[in-house]
C-alpha cells in the first residue's frame, strides 16, 4: 500500500465519520438518548416522593392506634379504680347521699275531687304519737311540710263532717300523691297505707353498681386495645371503627380517653384507603 492511497483513505474516513455526525439522523439518537435519560431521572425523582407519602400516612396510622390504645388503658386504669374503690366513699358522693331533710307537699280531696280547705294536717314518726308538724291547707287543698327527716312517717288528715284518714309512707322529697277524703265522723280514722320507694343507697346496691360499671369500663377498655391492634393491622376498617366506638364507653379519667379515642377515630378516617377492605372497593 503506497503512501498516497493510505492517506486518501483516512481521509475518506473522517468525511465519512463528519457525514454521520452532521446527519439528521445522528442528531435524533443524541436526543432521544437525552430524553430516556430524563425520563429515568424523573422517575428517580418520583418514586421517593410517593414513598415519602405512604410512610407519613402510615406513621399517621399508628399515631390513631396509640391515641386508642392510651384512652383505652386509660379506661382499664379507671375500671380498677371503680372495682377497689371504698364503698363508703361512693355511698357519701352526692349522687348517693340522703338529703339530711325534705319538703312535702300535699292535696286534699273530696271523692269528688274538690279541694278541701283549712283541713288540719298532722306528721308523726312511725309507730309514735307524737305531733312533729301541724299545718292546714289552703283554699286550693294544698298544704307543705318542711324541713322533715327523710325517715318512715305518719300523716293524718282532720276535717269536720270527713273521716280522718292516715297514711303512712316514707318521706321522699316533692310533691305527695292526692289525699281522698270520705264524709263521716272525724272520730273515725280510715288507714292508708302508702309506703313509697325506698329513699336512698344501700351499702350492697352501692357496691353492686360500683361494680358493675368498673366491670363494663374494664371490658369496653380491652375492646378499644383490641381496636388499636386492628388499627395497627389495617384489614377491617369498619370494624376497627365499631370497635373504637364501643370503647368509648371505658371513660378513662372521665373524658380524656374518650377524647384520646375518638382523636384516633378521626386520624383513622383519614388513611381509610390504607385498608385491604376498602383497597378492594
Amino acid at each position: 500500500m503506497s503512501e498516497k492511497s493510505f492517506e486518501e483513505r483516512r481521509s475518506e474516513l473522517r468525511k465519512r465519520v463528519q457525514s454521520q455526525l452532521d446527519s439528521p439522523k445522528g442528531s435524533n439518537s443524541y436526543t432521544d438518548l437525552d430524553e430516556t435519560d430524563q425520563h429515568h431521572q424523573n422517575e428517580i425523582v418520583v418514586k421517593p416522593m410517593i414513598d415519602l407519602d405512604y410512610d407519613e400516612r402510615a406513621k399517621l396510622r399508628m399515631i390513631a392506634a396509640i391515641a386508642i390504645l392510651v384512652g383505652s388503658i386509660l379506661g382499664i386504669i379507671s375500671g380498677g379504680i371503680l372495682l377497689q374503690g371504698n364503698p363508703d366513699d361512693l355511698l357519701n358522693s352526692s349522687l348517693f347521699n340522703e338529703a339530711e331533710t325534705v319538703d312535702l307537699t300535699g292535696q286534699v280531696l273530696t271523692e269528688d275531687g274538690v279541694a278541701i280547705n283549712n283541713a288540719t294536717v298532722e306528721l308523726y314518726e312511725d309507730n309514735t304519737v307524737l305531733v312533729i308538724k301541724t299545718v292546714s291547707t289552703n283554699d286550693n287543698g294544698y298544704f307543705q311540710l318542711e324541713d322533715v327527716k327523710p325517715e318512715t312517717m305518719k300523716i293524718r288528715i282532720i276535717k269536720d263532717g270527713y273521716s280522718s284518714l292516715e297514711r303512712t309512707f316514707i318521706a321522699e322529697d316533692g310533691l305527695m300523691s292526692p289525699f281522698t277524703m270520705r264524709t263521716g265522723g272525724s272520730s273515725t280514722i280510715i288507714q292508708e297505707d302508702f309506703v313509697g320507694s325506698d329513699g336512698g343507697w344501700s351499702l350492697e346496691a352501692a357496691v353492686a353498681l360500683s361494680t358493675f360499671l368498673g366491670v363494663v369500663t374494664i371490658i369496653t377498655g380491652f375492646i378499644g386495645i383490641q381496636a388499636s391492634v386492628e388499627t395497627r393491622r389495617a384489614t377491617r376498617y369498619r370494624r376497627t371503627q365499631y370497635l373504637a366506638g364501643i370503647s368509648l364507653f371505658s371513660r378513662g379519667l372521665i373524658w380524656i380517653g374518650p377524647i384520646l379515642i375518638l382523636a384516633g377515630m378521626a386520624l383513622n378516617s383519614l388513611v381509610k384507603d390504607q385498608y385491604e377492605d376498602q383497597l378492594e372497593d
